[in-house]
């Protein structure tokens, strides 16, 4: 009985001792691959977060490239707005013949052409009932009851009233170009 009992002892000590160095070397190597798996997603993390702030970086150059841009194609059109303006004067005061003789110019506007002109930027209604009068638009006082006669009468618009709308409602589309093209500009920047 002794020497079975000495024999269980031994047999469990020994699978005792093994089984717990098996245990600790599973456990090492769980840690091992554990800690390695955490380095590679900790680098994977770092990778990824360097790319999302290079592209970060890419988009504030393109947008602030495509606001400076903006912003100087604005001032360009403000300077070319102001020098057409500034010219105005010299383009609808008179006109030379062929011979070079100068001659005022005697250009009349109906109302029912300035009916149609404000009608067509959207400055009063296509009826022709009335003329709204906005900033920017050609016209008169709106009126109630106008006859087809009134319409063939001359109007206080000149041809430089009808330049100077021009003119600002030329540098008005070039500004919203520019608007667009300038967020086209910018979007393009942002695919990588």
């Amino acid at each position: 009985m002794a020497l079975l009992s000495g024999i269980w002892w031994h047999g469990y000590t020994q699978g005792a001792g093994r089984s717990t160095g098996r245990c600790a070397a599973t456990i090492s190597q769980l840690r091992e691959t554990f800690a390695t798996q955490e380095k590679q997603r900790a680098e994977q993390a770092a990778q990824t977060l360097n790319a999302l702030q290079q592209r970060f970086t890419h988009q504030v150059r393109v947008a602030h490239q495509a606001e400076q841009d903006y912003l100087t194609r604005i001032e360009q059109l403000r300077t070319q707005t102001q020098h057409l303006t500034r010219r105005i004067e010299d383009v609808t005061q008179r006109w030379l013949d062929e011979k070079g003789q100068p001659h005022a110019v005697a250009c009349v506007f109906t109302r029912g052409f300035v009916q149609h002109y404000n009608a067509a930027l959207g400055l009063s209604d296509v009826n022709g009932s009335g003329i709204a009068t906005a900033a920017g638009g050609l016209g008169n006082a709106p009126r109630s009851a106008e006859t087809t006669g009134e319409r063939h009468r001359p109007s206080p618009v000149t041809q430089r009233d009808i330049l100077a709308n021009i003119t600002d409602n030329g540098q008005q589309c070039q500004v919203w170009r520019a608007q667009v093209n300038g967020l086209l500009d910018y979007i393009e920047g942002l695919i990588p």
